[in-house]
């Protein structure tokens, strides 16, 4: 009996672990989760070295599409011979010159946002984009937009204290915007008051815009602490021709009375009232077009407005009129 209980306890011992094999597995064990923590590690860091490159080439497209977007609808109603160009209202001026080109512009846009629910607010609006900068020392790009167009002459450029201003960009390193004028040439600056009606805008335009960056491991390793410093990221430029001519009111009033009077196809209001029974067209003057003014607006040139825009505007009116209206 005494030899099987021996037996029994050696069996005992042999199904347990050493002390040696227990550190021994500790330490393969600690040696496995260090490797692992590295992998966790660095991938986090690779994470987060592409989120922070991919912010700063998003925000620098972004800025560039925005600005493109609102310079490629610029509009500009050219001055008649009588005003003085530097006191017409409708002006595109670039200034405040950078390495990159002018870092302040304003200009009349027809890309007005739809939410512009100012007091007589159109889709036509004056806008400006400018650069501050802040007490960090980096830059800051700001987009300015009013709630109609200009009524008056511009004075300077806006500041970002004003309620129409936004932030675009920020971390700037620098923003500039280049002109191509009717020479073929790139020019750094513009003002649409010292040039002839019909170059007023010019034929294209170049935005550069450079963001700050933080800096990736291995870039400047003697620091420390690469991911805390801030270094130029890429250099982002955008070219795009400007489709809009200057707007020669005076030229465009002219050719269309000249077409209405050349058209022969144009039977007038005039002719409509010779063609008999005229008492439709003196209710509606006296009764001041009930109310409509367009309406009384092509009453009151009956010699060279064409009946077919009454027909057009006005189907119940035209059946008042004399069979011989009809065209």
């Amino acid at each position: 009996m005494k030899t099987t209980r021996t037996a029994a306890s050696q069996s005992e011992r042999q199904a347990g672990f050493t002390l040696i094999e227990i550190v021994g597995a500790f330490f393969m064990m600690t040696v496995v989760l260090v490797f692992i923590t590295g992998i966790f590690v660095e991938n986090g860091r690779q994470r987060r070295a592409a989120t922070e490159l991919m912010r700063e080439r998003l925000s620098a497209t972004g800025a560039l599409a925005l600005v493109a977007s609102d310079l490629e609808s610029a509009v500009l109603v050219a001055p008649s011979e009588s005003v003085d160009p530097s006191r017409h209202p409708w002006q595109f001026i670039a200034a405040d010159i950078g390495n990159d080109g002018a870092r302040s512009i304003r200009f009349v846009t027809q890309n007005g946002s739809d939410a512009n629910v100012g007091e007589n607010a159109t889709s036509w609006v004056e806008m400006a984009y400018f650069v501050e900068e802040e007490e960090s020392g980096q830059l800051t790009l700001w987009r300015w937009q009013s709630a109609r167009p200009p009524s008056e002459p511009a004075r300077g450029f806006p500041d970002s204290g004003e309620q129409q201003s936004s932030r675009v960009a920020v971390g700037v390193v620098d923003f500039g915007i280049r002109f191509l004028n009717v020479d073929g040439s790139w020019v750094d600056d513009w003002d649409s008051t010292y040039l002839p009606p019909d170059q007023m805008l010019p034929l294209a335009a170049e935005i550069t815009i450079t963001l700050f960056r933080k800096m990736r491991q291995g870039e400047q390793p003697e620091t420390g602490r690469d991911d805390a410093i801030l270094i130029p990221g890429l250099t982002h430029t955008k070219r795009f021709a400007l489709v809009m001519k200057p707007i020669d009111i005076n030229a465009l009033i002219e050719l269309s009375s000249a077409a209405e009077d050349n058209d022969p196809n144009c039977f007038t209001i005039n002719q409509c009232l010779n063609e008999g029974d005229s008492d439709w067209y003196s209710v509606e003057i006296e009764d001041q077009c009930r109310g409509d003014d367009a309406l009384c607006d092509l009453l009151a040139s009956p010699k060279s407005v064409c009946w077919h825009t009454i027909e057009a505007s006005y189907p119940e009116l035209a059946a008042r009129a004399p069979v011989g209206c009809d065209s």
